[in-house]
């Protein structure tokens, strides 16, 4: 029956959604005032960034130099923002690094907002807290809105992420993933195992019939 459900879900609800979007909205959450242009991850209409939120609102923050990789409209940043965190925002779509930028000015909220792919405009520096809703499909994404969906061939996504990662991260960082049952995780866990990484789970939810779990990723000796 979810199998189903999620057909008719990619089938009918996405084509009308993505018919809704073709313009900017405006987004409210927790006290957070938000405007998403078109072209721009939507955290209303997509269940992973509200149940990354919901996990970040009861983490202990303050003072902490925290990641976002991938920070499309800018709402978990401003969550993390708001309970202390000293938040660095990237993302590679440079709509995204602006949408970011003016909701953090919108609700009087500091952070630094850079459009990067990857680490790549990064300086070096290490991080108490690294996160990403990452994209998490196999395919080169077609521009730079579909950068949030695909990971480019081979899940290079990950790939890079892992990779870098030893430069951006200390022995007692937390580095935290959302993904979806949906996408292919046993390939992202072989990536992960490749680069002496492994993924435990630390917390799950179902949004629109889809089961999402957070992980974090942790180093190991395998």
């Amino acid at each position: 029956m979810r199998r189903f459900l999620r057909i008719l879900l990619h089938r009918f609800y996405r084509p009308l959604l993505q018919r809704y979007l073709r313009k900017g909205r405006s987004y409210r959450y927790s006290g957070l005032r938000l405007f998403i242009p078109a072209g721009v991850f939507h955290p209303a209409f997509f269940g992973s960034t509200r149940v990354m939120a919901a996990f970040l609102q009861d983490q202990e923050l303050q003072g902490r130099p925290l990641l976002e990789i991938g920070c499309g409209s800018g709402l978990l940043s401003l969550i993390a923002a708001g309970k202390g965190a000293e938040v660095t925002a990237l993302d590679i779509n440079p709509a995204a690094v602006t949408c970011c930028r003016d909701n953090a000015a919108r609700n009087g909220l500091p952070l630094q907002a850079l459009q990067s792919d990857l680490f790549d405009e990064l300086a070096a520096r290490r991080f108490d807290v690294i996160l990403s809703n990452p994209p998490y499909f196999d395919g080169e994404p077609e521009s730079a809105a579909a950068t949030a969906w695909y990971t480019g061939e081979g899940h290079r996504f990950f790939r890079r992420f892992f990779g870098r990662l030893p430069e951006y991260a200390h022995p007692g960082s937390r580095v935290w993933l959302i993904l979806s049952e949906s996408c292919n995780l046993e390939a992202i866990e072989t990536i992960a195992r490749q680069h002496r990484y492994a993924l435990s789970p630390v917390f799950r939810r179902r949004r629109l019939f889809e089961d999402f779990v957070l992980f974090e990723a942790q180093p190991s000796e395998e």
